[in-house]
Order: structure tokens, then sequence, then C-alpha cells
């Protein structure tokens, strides 16, 4: 009895993440695809906003040279549409981020949901952190995974 007790192996409890915890996860990774530079700066929210002032400020360039009558105008036209959608995209990871981060118990409640989609991208950023895609298509699975990421974040904010 003793050396049964002694050499009886322990069951190891798989601890579930939750859906936040999964989440959080996910967006604080695509936050550090959008900005490489935080690695070598400060906080990541910091780095964002410093990002997003100079996005701004690229806004107001774009705006004032626009000129739908040349075609240099036509471009600032498209950059502004282009850095507009930039600058919507990573508010919207930044406030996901923030969110997820003051009060995980609540997010959690609110993402109850989209439980199914959560754990499906999780286990897509699982697999593809373990080599299981091919490296070409990397750009590819980050831009989706961003895409329903934010579709996520838009419906819960």
């Amino acid at each position: 009895m003793f050396l049964q007790a002694l050499f009886k192996q322990q069951k190891k409890e798989e601890i579930e993440i939750s859906a936040a915890e999964k989440f959080l996860t996910i967006v604080r990774e695509l936050l550090n695809k959008e900005l490489p530079e935080h690695r070598s700066h400060h906080h990541i929210l910091y780095t964002a906003n410093t990002r997003l002032e100079i996005f701004r400020n690229l806004l107001t360039h774009h705006r004032s040279q626009s000129n739908v009558h040349q075609k240099l105008g036509n471009f600032h036209s498209e950059m502004y549409e282009q850095i507009g959608k930039k600058v919507s995209e990573l508010q919207c990871l930044v406030d996901g981020y923030m969110e997820l981060n003051i009060d995980i118990k609540q997010m959690n409640h609110r993402l109850h949901f989209y439980h199914d989609k959560i754990h499906y991208l999780y286990e897509n950023y699982t697999q593809f952190q373990d080599r299981q895609y091919i490296e070409e298509y990397s750009t590819f699975f980050w831009q989706a995974l961003k895409m329903d990421a934010l579709e996520i974040i838009r419906k819960v904010l």
C-alpha cells in the first residue's frame, strides 16, 4: 500500500485558459506585430500612442494636399483613406488591449458569446506558433487573424 502510494503518478490537471486570457494573448501578439519597435522602446501603449500621433499628423497632411483634379492629389486622397484605416485598426487593438487588462473577469463575461470564435483563433495562433503553417504565408495569416480579432473587439466594445 505504501509503495503504491509512493509510486502512484499524479494526474496532470490541465488548467483551462479563459476566453478573455486567450483573446488577450492574441491581441498582445497583434500589437507586437503592428509595433515592432515596441521591443526596443517603452510600454506598448506608449509606443502605440506615439504611432497613432504620427498617423494623425500624416492624416492632416494628406487631407490638406488632396485634390481631385490632379493625379498627385488623388494619391494624397488614397493615402488619407489607407492611413485612416490603419488608425482605426490600431486604435481598436489598443482599446481592446486596455479593456482586457483593466477587468479581465468582466471581459470574460462579455466575450462569452464569442467563446467558440476565440477558441478557434487561439487554436490557430498556437498552431502557427508551433510552425504548423508555411512561413511564406505568415503575412496573410496575421492579416486574417487581425481582421477576425478586430471584428470581435468592435462587437464587444
